[in-house]
Order: structure tokens, then sequence, then C-alpha cells
């Protein structure tokens, strides 16, 4: 295991060489505002979707360029987060919650995979454990009350 050190702020620091890299991705996406992993989140569910795949497909070979608006993406995704949010309740269970990022994420990671009955992609995965660690913004974005 690493050995945790203090970085200077003004020097640039490689992660862990043994962090797993979606835990990496995830301190990345608790960085982003609640809409942006929405968008994220509604562009791999739509990319999961073989329906919704064809139709970007084949509007880019009519068109020439593979084009879904901002909006959206974040309508996809918000419909994603309404639609597995109650199982993430039931998951997570009142976890313990660290105050440090990895282990913060860590365990909002595994509530998701825990909530995710079918075969997410990584990314999905990674997006609602992101929308469940900040649930109260996302809800609010989303309308979840």
């Amino acid at each position: 295991m690493s050995e945790l050190r203090y970085a200077d702020p003004a020097e640039f620091d490689l992660p862990y060489l043994d962090v797993d890299p979606i835990s990496e991705a995830g301190l990345i996406l608790l960085g982003l505002d609640a809409e942006r992993i929405l968008a994220m989140l509604g562009f791999a569910t739509l990319a999961a979707d073989p329906g919704a795949a064809v139709l970007v497909v084949d509007s880019a070979l009519h068109n020439g360029e593979f084009r879904i608006s901002f909006s959206a993406a974040v309508a996809a995704g918000g419909a994603e987060w309404r639609r597995h949010r109650p199982a993430f309740a039931a998951a997570d269970g009142n976890r313990f919650r660290s105050g440090s990022p990895r282990e913060a994420w860590a365990a909002m990671y595994d509530v998701a995979r825990a909530a995710v009955a079918e075969n997410a992609g990584s990314t999905t995965v990674a997006c609602l454990a992101a929308c469940w660690f900040r649930r109260e913004e996302i809800d609010q974005v989303t309308r979840v009350r």
C-alpha cells in the first residue's frame, strides 16, 4: 500500500499506483456539478440502450456526426436517477460516512453496485454512485422529493 503524505499544494502528484482506476474516476465525478453528472449518466444510459444507440448511429450516418444536446443528456440521466433512487435508499442502510473522499467514494460505489441489479456498465454505476453521494443536489435538479 502506498504511504500517505501531504504534498505541497503547488506540486503535481500522480494518483497512487495501487488505487483502483474507478476510484480516481469517482473523485473526478464528485467534483462535477449535478447537471454534468446527470448528463454523463444520461449519455451512458443512452449508449447502453440498443434502441437509443441505433438512433444515434443512424443520425450520425445521415448527418455526419454524433449529436445529443446537453439538456437531453441531463433529462435522460434524471430519468435514470429517478428509476434507481428507491433501490439506493434500500441498499444504503445508513452506512457510516467517512470524511476521506476515497473511503466515501468506495462506500458509495458499493451501494451503487448493490442497488443496480441489472448488468449496468461501469460508467452507469459510477455516475449513479456520484448521484447517491450528492443526492440532495441531484434530487433538487431532478425534482425528486
